[in-house]
């Protein structure tokens, strides 16, 4: 139980480490010029993830929880790498095999998040698919202007 309370505090704060990347992620596939943008909330997000790390490196495992742990760790560190390759995006000097990187090392990240969310109670990704306002939504909206023409190509 302990486990779980501990790792579920780990786990909270690479959710949020993995926000705030995907975020700046957002900026560097909509920006091409990345120097203008201020490292502060990268620096953020880095502080969070190193503290994170150092809960993570706390935590025994019990050896039923020991392959939610893997994941947990496998998750720390590719948001550790992400950290790192996305303070190289800023340079004037990164380029695509760099945005490419920081791309997978987030995918890589969200993947291990969910595993350890199938893998015990209480870790479980919010899925907004599932939202009670979802069910509201109609299933696709339409693109069409009052005059039943395509507002996208005069149709």
């Amino acid at each position: 139980m302990r486990y779980m309370a501990a790792s579920g505090d780990v786990q909270t704060h690479f959710r949020d480490v993995l926000t705030q990347l995907a975020g700046f992620a957002l900026l560097l596939t909509t920006r091409r010029a990345m120097p203008s943008v201020c490292p502060g909330p990268l620096d953020s997000a880095a502080g969070r993830a190193a503290e994170a790390l150092e809960m993570l490196h706390a935590l025994r495992p019990p050896s039923e929880a020991a392959h939610h742990f893997h994941h947990l760790a496998a998750a720390g560190d590719a948001l550790g790498r992400s950290v790192g390759v996305a303070y190289g995006c800023l340079t004037a000097a990164s380029d695509d095999g760099e945005r490419d990187e920081f791309m997978r090392a987030l995918r890589a990240a969200t993947d291990h998040l969910r595993t350890t969310a199938r893998l015990l109670p209480g870790f479980e990704l919010v899925d907004l698919r599932q939202a009670c306002c979802a069910a509201h939504a109609p299933p696709a909206l339409s693109c069409t202007a009052a005059s039943g023409q395509s507002v996208f190509n005069g149709e």
